[in-house]
């Protein structure tokens, strides 16, 4: 074909395999004609030694006077040493930073997607991302640097957060733009080398006295007097209007509260964890519970043993729910999925049992000071806990003042 002509291409046809139509007016200038009847135009060149092809573009979108001209232009830039492929790559490149120029365009747009395929807690992550930085949302990524960062602490520190809380949202920004520099959206990050603040290592250790657990374990179990009680009015209710009553509330453990604050109470577990927890995890017979590596923390597959009262919890909780599947949440949501929440619950039941700044991520701390006030080693409550480090463990050393006192004891005179 002398010349790439509309007639000509026109009159084209698909075959069984792909096949190219050069152009003998213009070097390198061809037509390639998929088996599925698409045309698209390409320059073939040489730059460096090394042979390319560039997209042109797809016929008819592009005439054929169009892909003409702009093959010439490509032409004329490899003659001047310029690889258009490259080019390419780097306009690609600049329009993708100007996308995502801005903080609240990059987590909309990048890193929003990857965290929730990634991140076991993408939604809380997020969402205190765009409480946090709310009014920096509509800040370039490249604009962000120690001064500003430096600002926005001593701000929140004279509101009265705490050192350690302010370097934990201050970690998940430098997180964001440390993956920015990763995915090329930004040359350097701005933020490195930042020091955090200052903050007490030990942190918060909330654990309950004698008498705050008893009053916790009478404040689950009148919930569920509670419960009782509310199904009763409400079948008499039903009753005296001619509806058929529902199932009477009996027994222990009436929904999955009880349960579960009383399993966080002799394992340990992390929120996550118990809530991520299924029935295949736990084996009655060897009295353990599994936690897997998809559901912990850091990772790492562990174990932990069922004391009598968390096994006997556990037991009666599978028989209540009527010895589900292997693959069954332990601790299932309404409908069958996992839980995010159980806030309203927990604050109901803090307000019950007269209870102040006790978390249930507070009862794992609970759990860690009874064995340190037990007597048993960092070391082991680390491996219950499942700890990286046992650096994360030592804040509960302060615990065991008998080891300290018996210390004191060897210098006196």
């Amino acid at each position: 074909m002398p010349k790439l002509t509309k007639r000509a291409v026109d009159a084209l046809s698909a075959r069984e395999r792909p096949y190219d139509v050069r152009d003998e007016d213009l070097r390198g200038f061809l037509l390639r004609v998929e088996p599925s009847g698409r045309k698209g135009f390409f320059l073939d060149y040489r730059l460096r030694g090394k042979r390319n092809r560039y997209r042109l573009g797809v016929y008819p979108n592009l005439s054929i006077e169009g892909a003409r001209a702009v093959a010439q232009a490509i032409a004329g830039d490899v003659a001047r040493g310029t690889d258009p492929q490259a080019r390419r790559k780097a306009e690609r490149a600049q329009a993708a930073r100007e996308r995502l120029s801005t903080l609240r365009a990059f987590l909309d747009g990048r890193y929003e997607p990857w965290a929730r395929a990634h991140l076991k807690s993408a939604s809380f992550q997020l969402a205190r991302l765009r409480s946090d930085f709310a009014e920096q949302l509509e800040q370039p990524l490249h604009a962000f640097n120690p001064f500003m960062v430096e600002g926005m602490r001593q701000r929140w520190r004279k509101a009265g957060m705490l050192p350690r809380s302010i370097n934990r949202d201050i970690q998940r920004l430098q997180s964001i733009l440390a993956r920015a520099v990763e995915w090329g959206v930004l040359d350097l990050h701005p933020l490195k080398g930042l020091k955090p603040m200052k903050a007490d290592k030990t942190g918060r250790v909330r654990f309950l006295t004698a008498q705050e657990e008893a009053a916790l374990r009478k404040a689950l179990a009148d919930r569920e007097e509670k419960l009782r009680q509310a199904r009763i009015r409400f079948n008499t209710w039903r009753i005296a209007r001619g509806r058929k009553p529902l199932p009477e509330r009996d027994g222990d453990l009436l929904d999955h509260i009880r349960p579960l604050v009383l399993v966080a109470l002799n394992t340990g577990l992390r929120r996550g964890e118990l809530l991520g927890l299924t029935w295949g995890s736990v084996n009655f017979s060897a009295k353990l519970l599994t936690v897997t590596a998809a559901t912990a923390k850091s990772g790492h597959t562990r174990r932990v043993p069922l004391n009598v009262e968390a096994l006997a919890t556990l037991t009666a909780w599978h028989e209540r729910q009527g010895k589900p599947a292997a693959d069954t949440l332990v601790f299932p949501g309404h409908d069958g999925e996992r839980m995010t929440r159980i806030d309203t619950a927990w604050g109901t039941l803090m307000t019950t049992a007269a209870l102040k700044n006790f978390r249930l991520h507070d009862c794992r701390h609970h759990f860690a000071s009874k064995l340190v006030q037990a007597g048993v080693d960092l070391y082991t409550v680390k491996e219950l806990l499942g700890h990286s480090e046992v650096a994360m463990t030592e804040k509960y050393s302060h615990l065991a003042p008998d080891n300290l006192r018996l210390a004191v004891e060897k210098v006196a005179g």
